[in-house]
């Protein structure tokens, strides 16, 4: 081009001449635009590399037919994030558009005069307005890179917080439904009083604290065995214990330091030996209560 500039006045105007002109102005504009083109491209490259790292995978240049669903296509096509990368993508269009423009109006207006530039004024002008291209667009790309980058983290953020109801939801998936919880549990103790109001029944004599308390003993009469505990309770328990015996008509005798001597032993266990006279004692008394005058019964033994 400075070379035309130098020799204009011997230029002839013919249809070759005129394509051969239109060629060096698309390659002049081609130089123009090559550094708003390898700035943008180092721009991606940079967002690419702050956001995740370069990274190679090589499987991902396999061919995968998953990726073909037209179903994830159109959900990614009207997602939040897509709209996000639509308007950005939309953005650096527009900004590298008015750069570019303001660079080839420029061009324009100076078109006329480059007819009198020697090569030297051509050569500084040229690197002038390319300079000011590149220095322009890495300014705008830097921009977009803080702009895309601080969005980047807000919106991982933002996917990280669990709103109230996605606790509830772990929570039942890691410890199970409350509701569902709380209606086992219900089932586990009405099953259990049910377990407890049996054996109580059938129940020789209940020993209690007698409140903190209450061991159900049961002794069959002939039996080798010692007396059972078949049942044992505390706090509520115990009163509920206490309760299933009244109904049932079950002797409730008070012996404080038996009752919790007992409430140590696992139930369906015979007594040890060093309880079998201070049941055999209640027992005793027991049958002594329900036998009319004048008969006897088998002792514990």
């Amino acid at each position: 081009m400075a070379g035309l500039c130098d020799h204009v006045d011997e230029i002839h105007l013919n249809p070759a001449t005129v394509a051969f002109l239109l060629e060096m102005s698309c390659k002049m504009l081609m130089m123009l635009a090559f550094p708003v083109i390898v700035a943008a491209v180092a721009g991606g490259i940079a967002t690419a590399a702050m956001q995740s790292g370069f990274l190679f995978r090589p499987e991902a240049l396999i061919p995968d037919i998953g990726r073909l669903n037209p179903l994830k296509g159109i959900k990614k096509m009207f997602g939040v994030t897509s709209l996000i990368e639509a308007l950005k993508s939309i953005l650096k269009v527009v900004v590298f558009s008015l750069i570019l423009y303001g660079v080839v109006k420029d061009v324009l207006v100076l078109a006329p005069r480059t007819m009198f530039w020697s090569a030297e004024t051509f050569s500084a002008q040229i690197s002038k307005i390319t300079l000011r291209v590149l220095i322009s667009v890495l300014v705008v790309q830097v921009a977009i890179i803080v702009l895309d980058e601080g969005w980047t983290r807000y919106k991982r953020l933002q996917d990280l917080k669990m709103s109230r109801q996605d606790i509830k939801d772990e929570m039942k998936d890691s410890e199970g439904d409350p509701h569902v919880k709380g209606r086992q549990k219900q089932l586990r103790m009405q099953r259990n009083r049910k377990l407890i109001r049996k054996a109580v029944q059938s129940a020789t004599v209940v020993v209690t604290n007698p409140t903190h308390y209450a061991v159900a003993l049961s002794y069959e009469v002939g039996t080798s065995g010692a007396p059972k505990i078949v049942a044992k309770g505390a706090d509520e328990l115990a009163g509920r214990i206490r309760e299933f015996a009244y109904e049932a008509k079950v002797p409730v005798v008070s012996n404080p330091p038996l009752a919790r001597s007992l409430y140590k032993l696992p139930e369906d266990t015979e007594i040890p030996y060093e309880y079998f006279q201070a049941v055999a004692a209640i027992i005793a008394y027991v049958w002594r209560l329900k036998q009319p005058a004048g008969t006897q019964r088998t002792p514990v033994t």
